[in-house]
């Protein structure tokens, strides 16, 4: 692997860092305060980084993207996730929706890429994480339709979008294999917001959906009913990597606000970078980081030729975000109590980072399956 990002890739990095310097950084002082920016803010932000060159990165030049796949979006993101507000580039399909049938291509995905509609993801429940057999929504066919009851729990933006990419139980006597996708149209009848679900984290308040005799037409799933499982795990192997490169970004930020603190701040005379109890964790903290950014963008580049990065994929958001955590935390406390004012970014990032060793499948989970990869345990 070049140790040397594409060119093409650099310019676009180049891009995300004006921008997230000229356009996110005016926004922090009232995003840490309010742990939030106004909601109609981020449309227009998106709309100006598609001008800027930053819009739908990974999606093929054949239908209207960059074409740069993976190694380019997690240098972007990462890039991006220096600043605490995760903002994410527009454009992109979920991976799902590219097993759209051609009737479903226009209204669903090449709306999403043309920034026209969007999306979100629902798939855990109440009682179900990673264990797609135990989905307890259910989808019974009726006629040209299929009927949907049951909840959904900590789906992200669902109030905001114009659509829902849901998972439901068509047999659930298959378990897993009888798991289908959906695509919801929001406010359909028999489908509602539930409640808002506040977290410790700042920007995500996800929320809980509830499905009551939802009618929904049978020309609205998404690939083969029963098919879904596939769907999904393709569908969260992307998603597991672009998160991990957020990671990169949060725990980059932190080391270098730490490190400037480190030698602005004096003690008997003396910075504190100069004492061993705080530059030794800053140097763990900057080891950590080098390993992280490798792991994943070797992870990205093998996407990008093609290759099966399941458990890659697995590894690399496993160790960034327990490499991120154990940074922000290391960085906090360099800060002493200033660390944990709410005008200092590491509070937030700290929080943050709290997130996503859960979502998207926890740490544990990984865990179990790269031990099963090892294992050759199918």
């Amino acid at each position: 692997m070049d140790f040397e990002l594409p060119s093409e890739v650099q310019s676009l990095v180049k891009i995300a860092r004006e921008f997230r310097e000229e356009r996110l950084a005016p926004l922090e002082e009232e995003f840490l305060r309010e742990g939030n920016v106004e909601w109609a803010l981020r449309p227009k932000l998106q709309e100006e980084a598609r001008e800027r060159g930053l819009w739908a990165i990974e999606v093929p030049a054949e239908h209207g993207g960059m074409g740069l796949g993976q190694l380019a979006v997690c240098a972007v993101h990462e890039e991006l996730n220096r600043h605490p507000m995760m903002f994410e580039v527009g454009g992109s399909p979920e991976p799902v929706l590219y097993n759209a049938s051609p009737e479903q291509w226009d209204p669903y995905v090449r709306a999403v890429i043309d920034g026209e509609r969007r999306s979100a993801y629902a798939f855990t429940e109440p009682g179900t994480g990673s264990d797609l057999g135990a989905v307890e929504t259910t989808a019974v066919r009726d006629g040209d339709d299929y009927v949907i009851n049951g909840r959904k729990m900590f789906i992200g933006l669902a109030e905001r979008v114009e659509f829902l990419i849901l998972f439901a139980s068509t047999d659930p006597s298959k378990g897993s294999r009888g798991v289908t996708a959906f695509l919801i149209e929001s406010g359909t009848p028999g489908y509602n917001i539930a409640r808002l679900l506040p977290t410790m984290g700042d920007a995500w308040v996800p929320t809980e959906l509830e499905f009551d005799n939802c009618r929904v037409p049978a020309t609205q799933r998404l690939g083969e009913e029963g098919k879904a499982f596939s769907l999904a795990d393709e569908q969260l192997v992307h998603g597991r990597l672009k998160i991990a490169s957020y990671q990169l970004g949060i725990a980059q930020r932190c080391l270098d606000d730490a490190v400037a603190w480190a030698k602005e701040r004096t003690t008997w005379g003396e910075p504190i970078g100069s004492r061993q109890g705080l530059s030794f964790p800053l140097a763990d903290c900057a080891v950590e980081l080098d390993v992280a950014r490798l792991l994943v963008y070797k992870t990205a580049w093998r996407a990008d030729r093609g290759e099966d990065i399941r458990t890659d994929a697995f590894k690399s958001k496993l160790y960034a975000t327990e490499m991120a955590q154990r940074v922000t935390d290391r960085c906090l406390q360099v800060f002493g109590g200033r660390g944990y004012l709410k005008e200092n970014a590491v509070q937030s990032y700290f929080r943050q980072v709290r997130l996503w060793r859960i979502g998207h499948g926890t740490a544990e989970i990984h865990r179990w399956m790269i031990a099963r990869d090892l294992l050759g345990i199918s």
